[in-house]
């Protein structure tokens, strides 16, 4: 079941999962936005902190941060500017014969999670980081989560007319998702300072097919979004990121997804 809170915001969302927050970014029309590529490896060795080797030869993508004081009061916006809790998303990806790897870095200065349940909606109760994944000619797509405790989330959607408490409840976790983690620091003590957290999630080429109906593979196009939340006790608001950044903060606009190639 879900927890009250959600079933509190999820009735005025949008488009399926419309990501909620007093800000919003905007994409400039010159910024160039690259293809995301996952370079190819022959077995992979996979732990949180990533210390195969084969991710040295993955090339590191940036996910642009959202400006927290977008479309706030004057007095607000004075009080966000005051704040030095500096966050950096830096992500790799790499795929084999059989799976999709996506190793992220988040630097956060609070991580959290405040579920020990997978198949939640964790951007209400922590950090997450989020890809989401489209083959260009369907309109269904997937999203999965991974958070600082390896806790994960998928959910699918035929198209963007999909969504809400009851949708998303009759889902569950699908076989083929893995999360590993790890913190640099103390999880859920905001006492502290920490350095931030490490995830890799591992994305059965399989799963996707079976879910999408569309091979996983070089030489077919499919979209990629990178996104997700840096939350802290330490900052007024939460912190959102992504790759590509968004026109406004809607991580289902799809038409401002970057390309994903597989070497």
């Amino acid at each position: 079941m879900r927890s009250l809170l959600s079933s509190m915001f999820l009735p005025i969302l949008g488009l399926g999962l419309i990501l909620l927050s007093a800000s919003c970014g905007h994409l400039s029309s010159r910024e160039e936005v690259l293809p995301v590529t996952a370079h190819r490896v022959q077995g992979l060795a996979v732990d949180a902190r990533q210390g195969d080797p084969a991710w040295a030869k993955a090339e590191p993508v940036t996910l642009a941060l959202y400006d927290p004081a977008m479309g706030c009061p004057e007095k607000t916006v004075e009080s966000i500017a005051k704040e030095h809790n500096p966050v950096k998303v830096t992500v790799r990806l790499l795929h084999d014969e059989k799976n999709l790897y996506v190793g992220c870095h988040i630097e956060n200065d609070d991580v959290c999670c405040l579920t020990s349940e997978d198949q939640q909606l964790h951007f209400f109760l922590g950090d997450v980081m989020e890809v989401f994944l489209k083959p260009l000619q369907t309109p269904c797509y997937l999203e999965l989560y991974a958070t600082p405790s390896a806790r994960k989330t998928t959910y699918f959607f035929p198209s963007r007319s999909w969504g809400g408490p009851d949708f998303l409840d009759m889902q569950s976790l699908m076989p083929g998702f893995d999360v590993v983690s790890a913190v640099d620091g103390t999880l859920n003590d905001p006492k502290d300072r920490d350095e931030g957290w490490w995830t890799v999630m591992t994305i059965s080429k399989a799963m996707v097919e079976e879910k999408t109906g569309v091979p996983l593979e070089a030489g077919r196009p499919w979209q990629i979004l990178l996104a997700g939340y840096a939350r802290s006790s330490h900052r007024t608001f939460c912190v959102n990121f992504s790759y590509p950044l968004q026109p406004v903060l809607n991580f289902h606009l799809q038409e401002y997804w970057g390309t994903l190639v597989l070497e």
